[in-house]
C-alpha cells in the first residue's frame, strides 16, 4: 500500500482504504470502497473535492497505457510509405504526386491525432513489432518529430512539412542493396560510403520531380548532419542545417538505437537518452533535445522496473524534465521513491524494465 497524490492517480489503480468525501458538484457525500478500481471520472471527483490523495494497493492495481495513434492511421501510413518506396525503385515510374498527396494526408491525420490527445501517452514501442524496419522506422520518426515540433511551438503548416519529411526521410535507403542495409557485422568503409548516399538519393529524386518544397528536401538531406560538421552527406554545421533536420536527427537516432537490428540488440531507452544528451551542442541541437526530453518517457507509467538497490518497483508518474527519474512505488512494501525530488533517493537509479509486456516500450508524453 502506498499513498498517491490526487494529481498522480491513474485509472486502474486499486484503493487500499475507503475514501469518504463531499462532492460539491453532486451536492452529496461519496464513499469509495477498499478494493475499488479507480476510473477517470472518480479521479476527477477526487481532484475537484481537493483531496490530497488516496492509499493505493500496489499489488492489485492495474494501470492502463493508452495509445493515441490508432491502428488505422498506422496501417494507412505504412501502406502509403510502401507504395511510395515501390515507385521510388521503379525507374520507369518514379514517385508520383499522388504518392506525396497520400503521404501528406497521412501526416495531417497524425497531427490531428496527436493534437487531440494531449492528456495521454502515445505508445511508440508497438511500431517496432514488425519485420519491415525501414518503413516503420519512418513512421516512428515522423510521430516523434511532430511531438517535438508541437512542444517547440511550430505552426500546423510547419508540422505538416516536418511530418512529411519524417515519413520520407529514409526513402533513399530502398535504393541501397539489402545485403548492406541488413548486414549483421560492421560495415566496411566502402559499404558505409554507400549507406551515406541515401539522404541525397531521396532529395535528388523528390527535387527533380518538384514533389516537395525546399524545407522538406533540406530536412530529408540533413537528418544525418551534425552541429560540429562531422555528419553526412555534406558535412554541414549548426546554422547550415535546416531546423527540421535537427529535429529529425534526434528522433532518428533515438528510434534507431532502441530498435532491434541485425547488427546489434536494442539499447535500453535510458541509455539512448543519455547518448543523445551527451551529444548536445556537438551532434544535436540543445533546444530540440530539451523538447524531446519533455515528450519522451523511457519508463512508461505502470511498468515494473529494477532499481540499483535491488528492489523492484512500478512507475507511478513521469516528470517531463526528468525522464530518467520518475515517481515509483516499491513492490511488496509501503514505500514510494521520488527519484527527481527526494534527496534521500539521489543514489537510486532505474537499471532495467522488467515487465515482459512493457520491455523496450517508450512513450511520448503529450
Amino acid at each position: 500500500m502506498v499513498f498517491v497524490r490526487s494529481e498522480e492517480l491513474l485509472s486502474g489503480m486499486c484503493l487500499a482504504r475507503d475514501i469518504h468525501f463531499y462532492d460539491p458538484s453532486a451536492a452529496a457525500s461519496v464513499v469509495m470502497k477498499t478494493g475499488q478500481k479507480l476510473t477517470d471520472m472518480q479521479i476527477s471527483q477526487l481532484c475537484e473535492a481537493k483531496l490530497d490523495g488516496a492509499y493505493i494497493d500496489t499489488v492489485r492495481s492495474e494501470v492502463r497505457i493508452i495509445s493515441s495513434i490508432n491502428q488505422q492511421i498506422r496501417d494507412e501510413a505504412i501502406s502509403n510509405i510502401h507504395s511510395l518506396a515501390d515507385n521510388f525503385i521503379d525507374s520507369s515510374k518514379g514517385v508520383q504526386k499522388s504518392d506525396i498527396d497520400s503521404i501528406g494526408s497521412t501526416t495531417q491525420e497524425l497531427i490531428n491525432n496527436l493534437s487531440s490527445h494531449k492528456d495521454i501517452l502515445v505508445i511508440i514501442a508497438d511500431l517496432k513489432m514488425y519485420d519491415d524496419y525501414t518503413y516503420h522506422h519512418c513512421l516512428s520518426v515522423a510521430i516523434m518529430s511532430i511531438a517535438i515540433g508541437m512542444e517547440i511551438g511550430l505552426t500546423n503548416e510547419m508540422l505538416n512539412e516536418l511530418g512529411l519529411a519524417g515519413l520520407l526521410h529514409d526513402l533513399g535507403k530502398v535504393a541501397i542493396p539489402i545485403e548492406i542495409i541488413n548486414k549483421p557485422g560492421r560495415l566496411t568503409p566502402e559499404e558505409f560510403e554507400v549507406i551515406k548516399q541515401h539522404p541525397a538519393l531521396a532529395e535528388k529524386h523528390l527535387k527533380e520531380r518538384g514533389l516537395v518544397n525546399d524545407n522538406v528536401c533540406r530536412a530529408i538531406v540533413g537528418h544525418h548532419e551534425k552541429l560540429d560538421g562531422t555528419g553526412y552527406p555534406y558535412h554541414l554545421k549548426d546554422n547550415e542545417i535546416h531546423p527540421y533536420a535537427k529535429i529529425l536527427a534526434v528522433a532518428d537516432v533515438y528510434d534507431a538505437l532502441t530498435s532491434n537490428r541485425p547488427y546489434r540488440t536494442p539499447s535500453p531507452p535510458n541509455e539512448a537518452i543519455e547518448y543523445i544528451m551527451g551529444g548536445i551542442d556537438t551532434h544535436f541541437d540543445e533546444r530540440v533535445v530539451k523538447a524531446f526530453l519533455r515528450k519522451v518517457a523511457p519508463f512508461p507509467t505502470g511498468s515494473r522496473v529494477k532499481l540499483s538497490n535491488g528492489e523492484t518497483a512500478y512507475v507511478i508518474k513521469n516528470y517531463p524534465d526528468q525522464p530518467l527519474r520518475p515517481l515509483i512505488a516499491v513492490v511488496g512494501a509501503d514505500k514510494v521513491y521520488d527519484l527527481s525530488f527526494d534527496m534521500s533517493c539521489m543514489s537510486i537509479v532505474i537499471t532495467q524494465l522488467i515487465d515482459e509486456d512493457q520491455t523496450n516500450r517508450t512513450l511520448i508524453n503529450m
